[in-house]
Order: C-alpha cells, then sequence, then structure tokens
C-alpha cells in the first residue's frame, strides 16, 4: 500500500470490506486516505494542517484526528467531534453501530471515552496508569485499547455487562490469539507488541487475567 507520490504511507484500519484508511505524507503535508476497490481517495478535513483516519465501518464511515480534534466522515461530509469541555479530542475506533471510542484532554488529564447515540460517556483511567488510550470497539461494544504503567505498555479488553448496569471487564480466550498482535504507535507508525490485562472500567477494581 503506497499511496501515489508520497514518501510515507501507513495503513490504520481496514472493514469488512477490505476498505482501508490510513495516513500518507507528501511535501511535508500529513493527510489521510481511503483505498477502496483499488483507488485511492484522499481524505482531508476541511481548513485542517493535519488529517489523521485510523478506522473504518462496514457502512463506510471514518473516524479519525485532525488538528486537535476528532472527526467522523459519513457520506461525504465531514463531522467534528469534541468532547465538552476539552482541549483535544481524538477518535480512534467505530463500529458498525456508529459507536465511537476515543480519548480527550481536559484541565491538563487525558481521559478516553464512548460516543454512542449522541451522547458521550468518560471511561475511567487504569487504576495507577499513567496513560490510557481506548482504541477499537467492536459490534458487541467490547473495547480495545492499551495503557501505561510502571513504564511498561500493556493493553485490555473491556466488556460490556448489560446485567450489572455498567461496563466490566473480561478476558476471552481470543486474548491469547490477540497478545501476540502488534499495535501501531503513531505518528511514527513504529509497532510494539502488548501484553493484554483486564481491568473494570467504573468500579475502580482490577481484575487480572492474562499478563506477558
Amino acid at each position: 500500500i503506497d499511496f501515489p507520490g508520497s514518501t510515507l504511507t501507513e495503513a490504520l484500519g481496514i472493514n469488512d470490506s477490505g476498505q482501508v484508511v490510513g495516513q500518507y505524507t507528501s511535501g511535508g503535508v500529513t493527510e489521510g486516505y481511503l483505498l477502496s476497490g483499488g483507488v485511492y481517495t484522499t481524505i482531508d478535513f476541511p481548513g485542517s494542517t493535519l488529517t489523521s483516519p485510523f478506522s473504518i465501518n462496514s457502512s463506510g464511515q471514518v473516524v479519525g484526528f485532525y488538528d486537535s480534534n476528532g472527526f467522523l466522515f459519513s457520506g461525504g461530509i465531514y463531522t467534528t467531534i469534541d468532547f465538552p469541555g476539552s482541549t483535544l479530542t481524538d477518535s480512534d475506533g467505530i463500529n458498525d453501530s456508529g459507536q465511537v471510542v476515543g480519548n480527550y484532554t481536559s484541565g491538563g488529564v487525558r481521559h478516553d471515552f464512548m460516543l454512542s447515540g449522541g451522547t458521550f460517556t468518560t471511561i475511567d483511567n487504569f487504576p495507577g496508569s499513567t496513560f490510557t488510550s481506548a482504541l477499537r470497539i467492536n459490534d458487541s461494544g467490547v473495547v480495545e485499547g492499551d495503557y501505561i504503567s510502571g513504564g511498561v505498555s500493556l493493553g485490555y479488553l473491556a466488556t460490556p455487562t448489560p446485567e450489572l448496569g455498567t461496563l466490566v471487564s473480561m478476558m476471552s480466550a481470543l486474548s491469547l490469539i490477540a497478545a501476540s498482535s502488534w499495535r501501531r504507535r503513531r505518528p511514527t507508525g513504529q509497532r510494539r507488541p502488548v501484553s493484554f490485562l483486564a481491568y473494570p472500567l467504573y468500579s475502580g477494581k482490577q481484575s487480572r487475567f492474562l499478563r506477558w
């Protein structure tokens, strides 16, 4: 995958139809792209100096980051995603229901969020972490992300449990496969292996299932 005329191309997201989104650099400027049916299309939020798409769902809806805000690109229309009161919002993942996850900064503190049905919900930071980032959400509402604790980068899966009326974390057997995957590192495109550690998003208690 090499955007024509670019000096750097990164593929960051793919949907079930094989459509790919990512970013490319040309002439010192970084913009987003959509690769669909072998055709490249630039994704460039109007008036922005940088556009980075990170995720695309089966309907072709794209979310990402531009300048200091998140965005949704749907049906040819760009919409800003801006957590109320934040100084920076970054939208990283979208599922087929249109639920979006990402992070925002407010008062110099970084938090994760979920956007569902037009309503923002803050996801509590991992206890004891110095950095937490919600990166993806699947069609069942399972959130995947990573965090840093003690200088070590770890990952988590968070599963919604309606019976408890909140989001709690559970680790499935699939984590054994997922833990061997590699995550992208924005903006350099460097990747790193991550471990998986599940935790309750809102209860403030930690439940350890798997770590290496």
